[in-house]
């Protein structure tokens, strides 16, 4: 009892910290928090004996660390995001918990191809996808950060995307105005 109670206040604590991150605007930034929330949410998944959340939420830290030094070499960062991705579905089939793996596998996977962008909108639309993959994976193992921190990285995303795509558009007119 006193792992699962443990395992629901990291996911708690990864919720908050992962709600904080999708509000900045550079993508060093996201990544500096996002691996406090994913650090947090690897020790939940963990406690809550979630071992394929646990085991990708490894390579998860490791392609955020790999991410952040390499953000300057683009090239760089899509070769690991696909040596990463490869090494995720194969632990996500060597900690296999029946077909809600899956959920994880590919989310995951795809999140990381998807952060070897530059495109910080882009990113943010695949979270729409990923997090609701994730989302029914936290349902199926009942993490309650989880499944908050997911419900909240969807709203953030959109959120984002409105707040950016506004003020891009409105850059985009004035670029306009003074071209004519």
């Amino acid at each position: 009892m006193e792992k699962v109670i443990i395992g629901q206040a990291l996911g708690i604590a990864a919720t908050l910290v992962t709600f904080a991150s999708y509000q900045f605007n550079t993508k060093r930034a996201l990544l500096i928090i996002q691996t406090i929330a994913t650090l947090c949410t690897c020790l939940s998944f963990l406690f809550l004996g979630a071992t394929t959340g646990f085991a990708l939420n490894i390579v998860c830290l490791v392609r955020n660390v790999l991410f952040y030094f390499s953000s300057e070499r683009p090239n760089l960062q899509h070769i690991f995001a696909v040596l990463l991705a490869v090494v995720m579905a194969v632990l996500g089939a060597l900690s296999w918990q029946g077909w809600i793996s899956l959920l994880m596998i590919v989310a995951l996977a795809v999140n990381t191809i998807f952060m070897s962008f530059r495109n910080l909108q882009l990113f943010r639309k695949s979270i729409l996808l990923t997090s609701s993959m994730i989302l029914l994976y936290d349902v199926f193992i009942f993490s309650i950060g989880g499944i908050l921190n997911e419900a909240l990285s969807i709203v953030s995303s959109a959120v984002g995307l409105v707040r950016y795509r506004k003020r891009d558009l409105t850059n985009q007119n004035s670029e306009e105005k003074t071209e004519a």
